[in-house]
């Protein structure tokens, strides 16, 4: 549970955007695309064949990347969820946007026992701003 908790607590203490970055519009073509880029990756993951939706928590753009926090669910609203002993299943995805095409760089769901995107900034030389880490 503790990176659920470190989750909400990241994303509520850097709530305040910095300047550039942006959270595209439900319905709109770039969420589509990186909803859609996502998915793959994420079904794959959890080894599901059926139509996966987001509810998405978080989702940042900033530079041509962005960062998706969110739960997969059924197009009815269930949950799909990975089978995780003693860890909690996180949907956490970077990625970036190259040729025009949302590709994902790390991430998708996986059984997490730490916070295991925060290295993602510097190992991948992504914006600071889409991480929303204050000084």
């Amino acid at each position: 549970m503790k990176p659920v908790l470190f989750l909400l607590s990241f994303l509520v203490s850097n709530a305040a955007s910095p300047q550039g970055v942006s959270t595209p519009e439900k319905g709109s073509e770039e969420r589509q695309a990186i909803l859609d880029a996502a998915r793959m990756k994420v079904a794959t993951d959890l080894s599901y064949r059926g139509a996966i939706r987001f509810r998405v928590d978080h989702l940042t753009v900033y530079q041509g990347w962005a960062l998706l926090h969110g739960q997969p669910v059924t197009p009815a609203g269930v949950p799909i969820r990975k089978k995780c002993l003693e860890a909690d299943d996180i949907t956490a995805v970077l990625l970036h946007q190259r040729d025009g095409v949302w590709r994902v760089e790390r991430g998708g769901t996986t059984c997490a026992t730490d916070v295991f995107w925060l290295g993602w900034q510097e190992e991948l030389d992504a914006p600071r701003q889409l991480f929303q880490i204050s000084d």
